[in-house]
């Protein structure tokens, strides 16, 4: 059983005793008992830091913030407290409002120093860190947080790339001509054309005139009359020799045109010819 003079227990019963003043409208005790309650958190905690005691309270709460024992709303609930009491004790201030507020702020302070301070807890050394070694892990393990990469960070450093990839064969598709299979033919099939076309000219180029006229496509025959008296000649002149003189109004067989004045006919499976003014149809 803990003894009943310990600081924790003295601590409890200040917290009690600020209430039930209230409960009394005595609101200038009550502040003062708070203040009281605090000096004893304060000085427990100095004990724990190594402040010499001695010091001015403010200067003890001050250096409990800076050494990291208390936070700093903490710090300010104290100074708070300190500050109400002192008026109750030195001016005779008697508020009802101030002395709700000190026994709230007293009440959670005191509660919070029960976590750590208070004797009924089981706690080892080894097992009960200090604030001051407590705070520095819980800050390093928020910054760790901090750093930590998010699962979007990581996506995004994969996606970007393929993107770039995508939209680079998608530009270089754009700039490709679409036609290159048809472009490639039309070419081809030119410089085919061209050299047949240089082929054919060539081999009508080396053939001989009377060659050519000979492989001409022949004409059919067409069948016309004579005019009158007609010679039929063995070629295409006044001179030549007469084959047969045809009487008007005979059929003939033209076969071609010689020029302009002469007619080819076929005589006796032979070409001939006649003059073709005297021929009609």
């Amino acid at each position: 059983m803990a003894d009943a003079n310990s600081p924790w227990e003295r601590i409890q019963q200040g917290v009690t005793e600020t209430e039930r003043l209230i409960g009394q409208k005595q609101y200038n005790m009550a502040m003062i008992k708070s203040r009281q309650t605090l000096e004893i958190m304060v000085k427990c905690l100095a004990e724990k830091a190594l402040i010499l005691d001695g010091s001015d309270m403010s200067e003890i709460i001050d250096q409990l913030y800076e050494s990291k024992w208390i936070t700093k709303t903490t710090m300010e609930h104290y100074h708070r407290l300190r500050t109400i009491g002192n008026k109750a004790v030195h001016e005779g201030y008697n508020n009802a409002s101030d002395a709700n507020q000190a026994y709230h702020i007293l009440s959670q302070e005191v509660y919070a120093f029960s976590n750590d301070y208070n004797p009924r807890r089981r706690r080892t050394a080894s097992s009960s860190p200090s604030r001051s070694s407590s705070r520095p892990r819980t800050s390093a393990s928020a910054a760790r947080r901090r750093k930590k990469k998010s699962p979007a960070e990581d996506i995004l450093r994969i996606l970007i790339p393929i993107i770039c990839v995508i939209l680079l064969i998608l530009i270089i598709r754009a700039l490709l001509p679409s036609g290159d299979t048809n472009e490639t033919q039309a070419p081809t099939t030119a410089a085919t054309e061209a050299v047949t076309m240089e082929s054919t000219s060539s081999s009508a180029d080396a053939l001989p005139p009377d060659d050519a006229s000979a492989e001409a496509p022949e004409t059919s025959a067409a069948v016309y009359r004579t005019t009158t008296t007609l010679n039929v000649r063995t070629e295409p002149s006044t001179d030549a020799s007469i084959l047969v003189q045809l009487a008007p109004d005979t059929e003939v067989n033209v076969t071609g045109t010689y020029d302009s004045q002469w007619t080819i006919i076929n005589y006796d499976g032979q070409d001939a010819y006649v003059a073709t003014a005297y021929l009609t149809q």
